[in-house]
């Protein structure tokens, strides 16, 4: 018969070729063997079995298939001696057997009145059916002509998993070939142990696939497990008898083999399948959001030599840019030569000499310095009072971090590099300055440029500058905390009268600008403390409970270019009328201050920072939700629950209250919020590990979690607000995409990847003999757009779950099913028109992630759609 032929029609006649083999099992249970070979009078249990070795007895002498016995046979003999039997000990083929042999005994294995002949027996030659590496369905047949092994690829029999293809079809019985419940084709689903894996998804993600010994019973397997396809290329050298026969055909009628060949030459190449990790994790752990491993070469000076700059940047000609002036000064050589100094006693002698030769430029200084205030006044954390500063008359360290921070944020590679080695210089030179004199701990200058620092590294894009950036943050925010600058008392009310003037109006002003510095230093490092933690996955340091101080004055008084400018906003702003500024505390009591005190606030600043405050919540609302995950004894599940409806009707409201501020509030405002409200529905770190942040051990625990992510409407929630992430990320001024908005836009093309690869795995195990999912495919349901408008289709989407999920990109609809398109369309934000290597570091490494991610399933899941 042929291989692909159906199965025979089950017939239960005394004369039928299973009713024979039926009654053949039955003669293997009771020892009977009627059916004696002519040749060598060996007898069997069944019919075919005999004709099966008697066809050995007719092989060609000079067949290159013979096989000389060099060593004993494993297998069960066909009959042992009485002696051995008694002993229950392994007899030899050949009588009289060794153990007899040796002992000088009698070897009597007659049984029943029969009777052997005690000669050896001539050795059973290899047949056409030891090559035949499939057993049909149809009992009957065994005898009949088997397809034979591809040619060329003899000796080779690995032992994994075979992901469906032509080849598999073209051996497997017409049960299990495509259209199966067990096998999906398009899709590369295979059920094991009951978890359905994409085929995308390597053998870490898959439980370990054990090898049987060969003392292990062997497992009855059910119909649709399947460990893997048989092997047409193995040069078989089988040894078997009646008994293995039977259990073979047992198998075959059941529609699985338990494939357990063993290769000397390929086991070692091949390797453990469980011994990988997970789809992704070696692009994660080369991006800066993975651990750093510290090596010898890892120190404060390792960077030193990228503070010699090429003649050809450092020139008048590419610096000086007379429109670029921000500040009312410009830096002096005397400056620069502060600068110089502080570098030259901070260095290594070995790199002395080059650092001389080519130190940055006074101009080059300058510009970067300036450059640093422009960008500044185009954010919404502005936090260094520009009007006030004295190039001239600040300390060195300050002057270098914001040489530093400005050189950061260049296009330019050089320019980049000679940032973070004057930032290393700076950080080195703030520890000396603070155990010197522990006054400055309550200095102003000396805390912001400790925040520069910390500021330039979290976001630089480097583990271990991540790292280092990480581990000093503590020892400011304590220096704040110990100096009340959370607390409203520190800061007093500083407000012009109409009547004040020259000196006194200026003393007034300066003052009321160091104050307010604090004020936001404060409320800086409660944002960037609160982004930090939700990149790193830990808990933040500064409580939202411990900002009493008032929120930040109105922007108009921060940006006054004199005295007389800032007294003629405050009056202006209704400040000097009574009343409590509200603190961010206030806030998240009463959300509704924000609107009501919106004239007399910094309304984008405050609104950032009390996302920032529900951003702790939520975090701490899965780090609850976790420990009552199965059958807690102490947490209720009920009270978590209350807490996501809680938290969700927060959100809801401060929706209400931005959109009536909209004309206040920029796209950077809503790209934050529609994170948060992303976070609230989806455990960040349970998608991260998923998707390879550590290894396969944690990306196979969370595996279950991800699918009753992608069971539940949160799944859908989370994703919506992903695409209001992106649309958000559309319409932003072209660089600002950097730092944490770039690192928000990651997180949303993580959540997008996570229930496509999910999704796509639930859909195959629910849906038993479905077409195959195409991710072009949208059926009758609409085109929703998760970057769109929130319409009707969207709502029945998110209720539902009716409708196609796509975002919009330049080549038409990007649908949520095809994890690589959807990577390349979240990508194009972030990259905007620039090259690659003019992007920041850290945007690079977010891009390149999303690539691997995206070609990772693309490669396997769609190569043949």
């Amino acid at each position: 018969m042929t291989i692909d032929s159906p199965l025979p029609i089950l017939d239960n006649s005394p004369h039928s070729s299973l009713a024979r083999q039926r009654d053949g099992y039955f003669q293997c249970d009771t020892r009977e063997k009627p059916y004696v070979c002519d040749v060598c009078n060996k007898g069997f249990a069944r019919p075919d079995l005999m004709k099966r070795h008697a066809a050995g007895h007719i092989q060609a002498p000079d067949s290159k298939r013979r096989r000389l016995p060099a060593y004993p046979k494993n297998g069960r003999v066909s009959q042992a001696c009485k002696t051995c039997a008694a002993s229950k000990l392994k007899c030899d083929e050949e009588k009289p057997c060794r153990r007899c042999l040796e002992k000088n005994s009698v070897c009597d294995w007659a049984q029943d009145g029969s009777s052997i002949d005690a000669s050896p027996q001539p050795q059973r030659q290899a047949s056409q059916s030891d090559q035949a590496p499939y057993l049909p369905v149809d009992a009957s047949q065994v005898h009949t002509t088997f397809p034979p092994p591809i040619e060329g690829q003899i000796n080779h029999c690995p032992n994994q998993m075979v992901s469906p293809n032509a080849q598999m079809n073209n051996y497997l019985p017409a049960g299990l070939q495509s259209g199966s419940p067990t096998v999906d084709r398009e899709s590369g689903v295979f059920s094991v142990d009951g978890t359905f894996f994409p085929d995308f998804i390597p053998d870490s993600l898959i439980p370990s696939l054990t090898r049987t010994s060969d003392l292990d019973p062997l497992p009855v397997l059910p119909q649709d497990y399947i460990h893997s396809l048989f092997d047409h290329n193995v040069d078989f050298d089988f040894d078997l008898t009646d008994v293995d026969y039977g259990l073979i055909d047992l198998f075959n009628s059941r529609g699985a083999v338990h494939h357990n060949a063993h290769n000397s030459d390929g086991a070692n190449d091949r390797g453990d399948a469980d011994s990988g990790i997970a789809i992704g994790a070696e692009a994660y752990h080369r991006s800066s959001l993975s651990a750093w491993k510290p090596a010898h070469e890892d120190h404060a000076f390792a960077d030193q030599e990228n503070l010699s700059v090429p003649e050809a940047i450092d020139s008048p000609e590419a610096n000086f840019r007379p429109d670029r002036q921000v500040l009312s000064e410009r830096l002096s050589p005397s400056g620069r030569d502060l600068i110089f100094g502080m570098v030259l006693q901070t260095s290594q002698r070995a790199n002395l000499t080059r650092i001389m030769k080519s130190f940055p430029s006074t101009q080059l200084l300058d510009s970067l310095i300036q450059y640093y205030f422009e960008s500044q006044s185009y954010h919404i954390d502005s936090w260094i009072h520009g009007p006030t500063f004295g190039m001239n008359d600040e300390p060195p360290d300050m002057l270098a971090a914001l040489a530093a921070a400005g050189a950061a944020r260049s296009t330019i590679p050089t320019i980049r590099r000679l940032g973070y080695a004057l930032m290393e210089i700076v950080r080195l030179q703030v520890s000396v300055k603070y155990e010197s004199d522990n006054s400055t701990t309550r200095d102003l200058r000396a805390s912001q440029t400790f925040a520069l620092a910390i500021d330039v590294g979290i976001w630089s894009g480097n583990a271990r500058r991540t790292e280092i950036a990480e581990s000093f943050q503590q020892p400011l925010v304590t220096m704040m905390r110990r100096a009340l600058r959370f607390r409203r008392s520190v800061y007093s009310n500083i407000a012009p009268s109409p009547d004040d003037d020259g000196d006194i109006l200026e003393k007034r002003w300066r003052d009321w600008a160091h104050s307010e510095s604090f004020n936001r230093l404060v409320h800086h490092m409660f944002l960037h403390d609160a982004q930090s933690a939700m990149m790193l996955n830990v808990n933040p340091i500064i409580s939202y409970s411990e900002l009493e101080l008032p929120l930040p004055a109105p922007r108009s008084l921060w940006e006054a270019k004199s005295a007389k400018d800032w007294k003629e906003a405050y009056l202006a702003s209704g400040l000097s009328s009574r009343g409590r500024t509200p603190s961010l505390v206030d806030t998240l009591q009463d959300m509704s201050q924000l609107s009501a005190f919106q004239s007399r606030i910094d309304l984008q600043l405050s609104a950032l920072a009390l996302i920032h405050g529900l951003s702790t919540l939520i975090s701490e609302y899965h780090r609850h939700k976790f420990i009552t995950k199965g059958h807690s004894k102490h947490w209720s599940a009920l009270v978590i629950s209350s807490r996501h409806q809680e938290l969700s009707q927060a959100l809801q409201h401060l929706r209400m209250l931005c959109f009536e501020m909209s004309s206040a509030l920029g796209p950077g405002i809503v790209l934050v919020f529609e994170l948060i409200f992303m976070f609230l529905h989806m455990s960040l770190e349970e998608l991260q590990l998923f998707a390879g942040k550590e290894d396969k051990n944690e990306a196979r625990r969370v595996y279950q979690s991800a699918l009753e992510w992608i069971s539940s409407i949160d799944s859908r929630r989370a994703i919506w607000h992903a695409g209001q992430v992106i649309r958000a990320a559309k319409v932003m001024p072209p660089g600002s995409l950097t730092g944490f908005f770039a690192l928000g836009v990651y997180y949303a093309s993580l959540a997008f990847w996570s229930y496509s690869v999910v999704s796509k795995a639930k859909d195959s195990q629910a849906v038993v003999g479905s077409p195959p999912l195409d991710p072009h495919f949208r059926g009758p349901w609409p085109t929703v757009y998760l970057d769109g408008e929130e319409t009707t289709d969207v709502q029945r989407f998110i209720s539902l779950g009716c409708g196609c999920p796509a975002l919009q990109a330049p080549s038409g609809a990007a649908v949520i099913a095809d994890p690589g398109q959807i990577m390349d369309a979240i990508q194009a934000p972030l990259r905007g028109d620039a090259h690659h290597d003019t992007l920041p570091p850290l945007v690079q490494g977010l891009c390149q992630l999303m690539c691997d991610l995206g070609n990772a399933a693309r490669s396997k899941t769609y190569a043949s759609t």
